[in-house]
């Protein structure tokens, strides 16, 4: 900076205000210091700078894999969300794993980051919330009563208002056995979603019924949508619609479906959740609900970017902002071809 300075006949301050566009400089003086910048190939350095303002310009993204298309969406609209502007992503797997979710949680990126937005998958938030994580957060999970009085932020995704929605769609198709697949209750949406389906059949006078819904260990495998479907078939057990936890599973179920002779739509109305791009390829295109990625990764940066700019990140209170959703009605509820001009 001091070469620079030098050759531009100004003060380090000012090379200073001009690299960071701050303080008051004239158009002149700042086209000299550029040039001279380019002229002697003058790089901030990102490790020097860090140690000044104890600031690295990176942030963290936890989630638990990439194979899944809605966490590999996701990490695609961190990374290009205009608030995330300057700023570099990290992108780690937890994989599932609550150990390693506590470890990258506590260790790993450790001090290597100014923040962390962290998708659950494993751990509790019991678990995670009793975790020592020195850097501020944002949580894309329902927030729960423990955090409550925490400076902890969330970005809440609208599992059960969604499904509701999904299933009370397909309710006015006018079918009435709604079956359903799940993962089970935990720090997951299983649970939140089911609810949205319990609380759509209710509000219609259909009776739950426990032999029509399948659980899945792990709704982010394809396979998975293929075996809760091969069961439900297997059953015996009569329906004329299927909501799925989400696309992934709804398109395994769909394969299966067509492979055993059953039509879609004529024969099960089939509707699932996150709208990832396959949903719009598949025969017939998958009516599905739109959690709105893009709105979840600009909350999150932007809550995010609030804490880190913050002199003291723990004097701000915690906040909670709910992302909202949308009904995608496609072909494989029943809905004709016009439908998909609404998206």
């Amino acid at each position: 900076m001091r070469t620079v300075a030098e050759k531009a006949g100004v003060s380090m301050k000012t090379v200073s205000n001009v690299i960071n566009g701050t303080g008051s400089f004239s158009e002149e003086t700042g086209r000299r210091v550029r040039t001279a910048v380019e002229e002697l190939g003058y790089r901030i350095n990102p490790f020097a700078r860090g140690l000044r303002s104890r600031r690295t310009g990176t942030i963290a993204l936890l989630i638990p894999n990439v194979y899944q298309p809605f966490n590999a969406e996701l990490a695609e609209q961190i990374i290009r969300a205009p608030e995330t502007r300057g700023l570099k992503v990290v992108v780690e797997t937890t994989r599932g794993d609550a150990r390693r979710e506590q470890a990258l949680l506590t260790t790993s990126p450790g001090e290597l980051v100014d923040g962390i937005i962290y998708v659950p998958h494993a751990l509790s938030a019991e678990q995670y919330l009793a975790l020592p994580v020195a850097q501020p957060m944002v949580v894309v999970s329902e927030r729960p009563a423990e955090a409550d009085g925490l400076n902890l932020d969330y970005v809440e995704i609208a599992d059960e208002q969604g499904s509701h929605a999904a299933v009370t769609h397909l309710l006015a198709q006018g079918r009435r056995r709604v079956a359903a697949i799940f993962e089970p209750a935990g720090p997951r949406a299983g649970g939140r979603r089911l609810h949205g389906y319990r609380r759509a059949l209710a509000e219609a006078g259909v009776d739950y019924d426990d032999s029509l819904v399948a659980h899945v260990d792990n709704a982010d495998l394809w396979s998975s949508g293929v075996g809760a479907a091969t069961r439900l078939l297997r059953t015996r057990a009569r329906f004329d619609a299927l909501f799925c936890y989400n696309d992934v599973v709804a398109i395994g179920a769909l394969s299966v479906l067509q492979r055993s002779g059953v039509a879609v739509p004529d024969d099960v109305a089939l509707a699932g959740f996150d709208d990832i791009e396959a949903a719009r390829f598949t025969t017939p295109p998958l009516t599905t609900v739109d959690p709105r990625r893009r709105s979840i990764a600009r909350t999150a940066v932007e809550l995010l970017r609030a804490r880190t700019d913050a002199a003291d990140s723990r004097a701000l209170p915690g906040r909670t902002r709910t992302a909202g959703f949308e009904l995608l009605v496609r072909q494989s509820s029943g809905a004709g071809p016009e439908a998909d001009a609404g998206e």
